[in-house]
């Protein structure tokens, strides 16, 4: 399941209220929760597609300037200490996780220019505020850490700027929507200064806090993985379970469950098919069932079907391959 920071979430349900959001959204998330803590990426989302039919335009634009460092537990904390404001990016590509697995950063580094790309693929209306607020938030925490008035050389956006916001004011450069990718662009000098706090041996004891957060996480990705191989384990006989059927099983939406998939580079379809594969190798090798049985405990009605699936997985027929030493 996409998540999210529960502080940036309670942020944006604060600027809402106070801006005149009808709906109050707190009974979804206990308000008591920890700073570092997560929730559904949907829920931010909800606010944030509501504060943007309700609202007066550019939510994203003011929930991006009240985010600062503070908002981001250990992550933030790493940015004040940083050596330098190049520093910030690279540890926002690196640790981005430990606020959302939905999207992630790519840099370009060289000698003149730095662009930072967010990976983050318009998949409903609110990602466009999510999008505009992470842009807005980076700015502000690099000109906060740094003390300099640091500004890009052009912001790019992939959505369109539906509520015609004017953003040239806050980060006084040339700004396009409908672009080819979502990047800020920095001289890369103006990103070579030091940082108010910098501290080499803090910033240090940091990033190593920072790998045992992310390596939890991951932990808790691969129990994911976990659940859903025992779930097609035990169905896949009784016919190919829909992706609608495990989602519901793992209490999340089909779209949640296909980008937690892509994360991994896999498609619903692939990981069926992986699960097939083992099952026959496994089936042909461990017992004596009939390759027709097989075909059937893994999924497929016909034999013939299987016999050319599995020849497209091995380059071998089934019968040939039992018959291999």
């Amino acid at each position: 399941m996409a998540f999210v920071s529960a502080t940036i979430y309670k942020k944006a349900i604060a600027l809402g209220q106070e801006e005149g959001l009808s709906i109050d959204f707190t009974d979804s998330v206990d308000p008591d929760l920890k700073k570092d803590a997560h929730i559904p990426m949907e829920l931010l989302l909800e606010v944030y597609e509501r504060a943007e039919q309700e609202l007066v335009p550019g939510f994203g634009l003011r929930q991006g300037k009240q985010l600062n460092s503070n908002d981001y537990g250990t992550l933030g904390l790493s940015w004040k200490t940083c050596l330098k404001a190049t520093d910030v990016l690279r540890n926002v590509k690196r640790y981005m996780v430990l606020v959302t697995n939905d999207g992630s950063i790519t840099i370009e580094e060289g000698s003149a220019r730095i662009k930072l790309i967010l990976n983050r693929e318009v998949y409903r209306p609110g990602i466009k505020t999510a999008n505009e607020a992470t842009f807005v938030m980076l700015i502000g925490v690099l000109r906060e850490v740094s003390g300099k008035p640091i500004k890009p050389l052009q912001v790019c956006f992939k959505h369109k700027n539906v509520g015609k916001v004017s953003f040239s004011e806050y980060f006084d450069c040339p700004i396009v929507f409908e672009a080819s990718q979502n990047a800020l662009t920095f001289r890369s000098g103006d990103l070579d200064v030091s940082t108010i706090k910098a501290d080499s041996f803090i910033h240090q004891f940091l990033v190593e806090r920072m790998e045992e957060e992310k390596s939890k996480l991951k932990i808790e990705g691969d129990i994911l993985m976990k659940k859903i191989d025992n779930l097609l384990n035990q169905s896949i006989s009784s016919g190919i379970p829909s992706i609608e059927q495990v989602s519901e099983f793992l209490n999340m939406s089909a779209r949640t469950l296909k980008r937690r998939l892509s994360e991994r580079n896999l498609t619903f379809r692939k990981l069926i098919q992986k699960k097939q594969k083992e099952t026959a190798l496994n089936l042909l090798s461990n017992s004596n069932q009939s390759v027709g049985e097989i075909a059937f405990l893994t999924g497929f009605s016909e034999q013939s079907a299987f016999n050319r699936a599995f020849k497209r997985w091995t380059g071998t027929s089934p019968t040939a391959y039992r018959k291999s030493p």
